[in-house]
């Protein structure tokens, strides 16, 4: 077992499990799209990670990377789950109680930040650190790595992907996640405008967009270059980093029950109900991003060369660096 350090212990939840992040647990842990781009990050996993190593999962929401990286290793681990969101780590934990070699980890809020991985768990304890679909979420990437970097063991490995990075040489047709929500967002906009059902938004539409424009951007950032990223990691000490792509189909059926998770809706369409809706603003917001959803998937049959009567397709970017040895 992993020796926690004596002024740390691992986290316990003292609430039950949200709603919110149960539903994002059954939207994508099944979700063939979703679990071909964390195999993709658990291959790279698997070609360091040995027997008996202690392996971080940064940003482990609710538990699927961890599930998947599980079944994919053949030895044992110790595996840390680490994430900033109490309701969400709470899912992760209620998976997790049983297996003894599987700890939670909470960043607590300090002042306007979070403790780093490093604050959380000790300096020198990881060998490995794996982050999924986390870190186009994080606005204080510079601090985030250095703490991952003082966490690592002299030559740990730290390994990250996301489907919502920028990069030049993209195919056009070939999108990042943050693309459909964009036009969900204003789509959705639109019907408000245009459909006599929701005319009853359409008033306060124009002052709502810019009252609610900070929570859109809370939930689903402006998405950062790849070339951003290998920056941040070169200046807080990492060394000899590899970036590789993936293109990833994503069935319509599987994105829509993405998009229909409540949580994120509160992101996609805050202009409706914000973070508190009324039971009627939540079932018109859901009403009104699924008709927008269907729209976005109509226009990505007829125009897009990358879609076809079933899917589109999105490219996620790994990112793996190394950390010195001495």
């Amino acid at each position: 077992m992993y020796n926690i350090p004596a002024h740390l212990s691992p986290w316990h939840p003292d609430k039950p499990v949200s709603k919110g992040a149960s539903a994002y647990h059954d939207a994508v842990v099944n979700a063939p799209y979703y679990i071909e781009n964390l195999n993709y990050l658990i291959k790279n996993a698997s070609q360091s990670v040995k027997e008996n190593d202690v392996v971080v999962d940064f940003g482990a929401g609710t538990g699927v990377s961890a599930i998947n990286l599980l079944k994919k290793l053949k030895f044992g681990i110790r595996l840390l789950l680490v994430d900033n969101s109490a309701a969400w780590l709470g899912k992760a934990h209620e998976i997790f109680s049983s297996n003894p070699n599987v700890q939670c980890f909470l960043l607590q809020k300090i002042g306007d930040r979070y403790s780093t991985l490093a604050e959380t768990i000790g300096n020198e304890v990881a060998d490995y650190v794996m982050s999924a679909n986390t870190f186009h979420l994080v606005p204080d990437i510079m601090e985030t790595f250095k703490g991952i970097h003082a966490a690592l063991k002299p030559k740990g490995i730290f390994s990250f992907q996301s489907g919502n990075i920028v990069r030049s040489d993209r195919e056009k047709g070939i999108l990042m996640i943050d693309d459909t929500i964009k036009r969900v967002h204003d789509i959705a906009l639109e019907i408000v405008r245009t459909n006599k059902k929701f005319a009853k938004y359409a008033n306060d539409i124009g002052k709502n967009i810019e009252r609610e424009y900070s929570q859109r951007k809370f939930v689903f950032p402006d998405p950062r270059p790849v070339d951003f990223y290998l920056r941040m990691l070169k200046e807080s000490g990492f060394s000899q980093n590899k970036v590789h792509c993936e293109l990833i189909k994503i069935a319509y059926k599987d994105w829509l029950d993405f998009l229909r998770v409540k949580r994120l809706q509160a992101g996609i369409l805050p202009e409706i109900g914000g973070k508190e809706p009324s039971p009627e603003e939540e079932h018109d917001r859901d009403e009104l991003i699924t008709m927008a959803s269907s729209q976005l998937f109509r226009e990505l049959k007829e125009g897009n060369p990358f879609a076809d009567d079933a899917s589109f397709t999105a490219e996620w970017v790994y990112i793996t660096a190394a950390k010195n040895g001495v």
